[in-house]
């Protein structure tokens, strides 16, 4: 559950709105010459990918699975006003719903579980808002809070993770408490197999912190849907030194020509991390959200030549 402090994070936006900006696809030609490369085979392809999303996620801790949200994403955004807050949370559940995130009916009375917050310039920058031994930290383990300080740029974000059953289920001790630590050794006989785990790993919330000054000239849509990879997913941020395989709207503050939404590869590996059992070992997750991003590649290329 995400904790009460966050309400004390929520600053007025000096600007009344986030402008949309037009990105310039001009790009320059290499000394004028062209350079003739054939494209990657499918398996070529499948292992180029394979490894941007290997890329993508924070490892799960040894004898984890790769965590997801089993309730409904219910989002509030603070820090800037309440118009613009609203377009962004209800794009947030839009994108949840297209994609397959919601596993559960929502509630009448739905309970934030994602929280995204612009954090005003007098907070300094994202590298000085966290610390070691802040309290906003308090449940990471040790490399989990390593990596939220580690991350780079101006955006910190973490999740809420908890250990349930393969089925999704608590597992109770005798006393009728929950004991989801237990549920590796008590599950290990009935799952005989190296493709799945007897375990899964529920996301409980997420927080995506967003410094206010680097929002301006992004649109509402583009932060909404970066947040929803931030927050749906365990996944690291991005750099801006480093060759992706595919576009993907994670590069917002990284690259000036960053695309203005969801791409192609982002709705392929949302809709297929969310349709992967719950319990499976992460490599097997990597690699069937590769076939997926590669096979709706392949079919949009196919349906523009078409047309």
């Amino acid at each position: 559950m995400v904790k009460n402090w966050i309400g004390t994070l929520a600053l007025a936006l000096a600007a009344p709105a986030i402008a949309q900006t037009d990105p310039s696809p001009d790009r320059a030609e290499p000394d004028g010459g062209i350079l003739v490369e054939a494209p990657p085979s499918k398996g070529e392809r499948k292992r180029e990918l394979r490894r941007m999303i290997s890329d993508l996620f924070r490892n799960p801790r040894s004898g984890r699975t790769v965590a997801t949200f089993l309730d409904s994403p219910c989002p509030e955004v603070f820090g800037i006003p309440d118009t613009s807050g609203a377009a962004i949370a209800s794009r947030i559940r839009a994108n949840a719903a297209q994609l397959g995130v919601n596993r559960r009916t929502p509630r009448e009375n739905c309970k934030r579980n994602i929280s995204v917050i612009f954090v005003g310039p007098e907070k300094g920058q994202a590298s000085d808002w966290l610390a070691d031994d802040s309290e906003l930290l308090d449940h990471l383990l040790l490399y989990e809070r390593t990596r939220v300080l580690k991350e780079e740029g101006p955006v910190r974000a973490w999740t809420y993770k908890k250990v349930l059953s393969a089925d999704g289920f608590d597992i109770p001790d005798r006393n009728g408490r929950s004991a989801a630590s237990l549920a590796n050794f008590a599950n290990r006989v009935v799952f005989p197999t190296r493709l799945s785990k007897p375990i899964s790993v529920e996301l409980s919330g997420a927080v995506v912190m967003i410094e206010r000054e680097k929002a301006h000239g992004k649109s509402l849509e583009q932060l909404a849907d970066y947040a929803t990879m931030r927050a749906f997913a365990d996944l690291n941020g991005m750099s801006s030194e480093h060759a992706y395989a595919a576009p993907t709207i994670l590069t917002l503050f990284e690259d000036n020509d960053a695309p203005g939404a969801l791409t192609g590869f982002d709705r392929a590996f949302l809709s297929k991390l969310y349709r992967a059992p719950r319990n499976s070992r992460k490599n097997r997750f990597f690699s069937v959200i590769a076939a997926n991003a590669e096979r709706d590649e392949r079919e949009t290329a196919l349906a523009v030549q078409q047309e």
